[in-house]
């Protein structure tokens, strides 16, 4: 009994070593090659953004696959080029380095979000990841005003804002309110709308953009007063005035 019983335990301890062994290669097969890339980049809108991704394998390397991937989407294949329009693809072959160079041409909000750099090989099939951030985007901005209202507006904007206003020192955004919509970059066009303050005209009117996500004012500007538009429209009708009233004189005269 006791020499079945030995066997059997010497049986059962056999396949535990092999079964350990089996995994112990697996695991060291997959950390003989590491990928490095950067973990997060952050871009305004417009600008180009690169990202490399290097394998470094601890022996001979022998490439299935190596690919940039972005919404389950292959942008960058090794050897193979740029599968999409909006990026440029680069890969370098050298014995203890491999990398694959994807550049974002044009970066845009819709562009936002994480890129994989995915490898798989003899040594291993690692993965890393960077996060592509865009901030700080500004078109272009415009007002207006006239003796009733007051009209501020920024287009091209990304993160998302606010318009705030003041008068000197005095914050008037509560009544104001902010419209927007965004395009298909995943851009916004912001707008307000403030009633202008009849008895305090000798103070002008501020509008900002304020970015509540990164916690500032990315652009601010400052309206004519309205007294001054007033006047000079009025020194212009009075010059037109003046001049028929002295053609009427001529004609009189001959």
């Amino acid at each position: 009994m006791s020499f079945s019983s030995d066997a059997r335990t010497q049986h059962v301890f056999g396949w535990v070593s092999i079964i350990w062994f089996t995994s112990a290669v697996n695991i060291a097969g997959s950390q003989r090659v590491e990928l490095q890339t950067i973990s997060h980049v952050a871009a305004r809108c417009g600008e180009n953004v690169t990202l490399t991704c290097e394998a470094k394998p601890l022996g001979q390397l022998n490439m299935v696959n190596f690919i940039w991937l972005a919404k389950s989407k292959t942008m960058c294949q090794y050897r193979e080029g740029q599968t999409s329009p909006k990026v440029l693809c680069e890969s370098t072959d050298q014995p203890l380095n491999h990398s694959l160079t994807m550049t974002l041409l044009n970066v845009m909000p819709v562009d936002e979000g994480t890129y994989l750099c995915k490898l798989q090989s003899n040594l291993g099939a690692p993965t890393k990841k960077t996060v592509v951030t865009v901030q700080d985007c500004l078109g272009s901005f415009d007002s207006s005003i006239n003796e009733s209202h007051a009209e501020c507006w920024f287009s091209g904007v990304y993160p998302s804002g606010t318009i705030s206003w003041f008068q000197g020192d005095v914050n008037l955004t509560d009544p104001a309110g902010t419209r927007e919509e965004v395009d298909h970059l995943g851009l916004y066009n912001v707008s307000s709308t403030i009633a202008v303050l009849k008895e305090n005209l000798s103070q002008p009117y501020n509008c900002s953009l304020w970015i509540a996500s990164a916690r500032k004012h990315l652009w601010s500007q400052q309206l004519p007063l309205v007294g001054k538009q007033t006047s000079s429209g009025s020194m212009v009708n009075l010059q037109w005035i003046c001049v028929m009233v002295e053609i009427m004189m001529v004609k009189c005269v001959t």
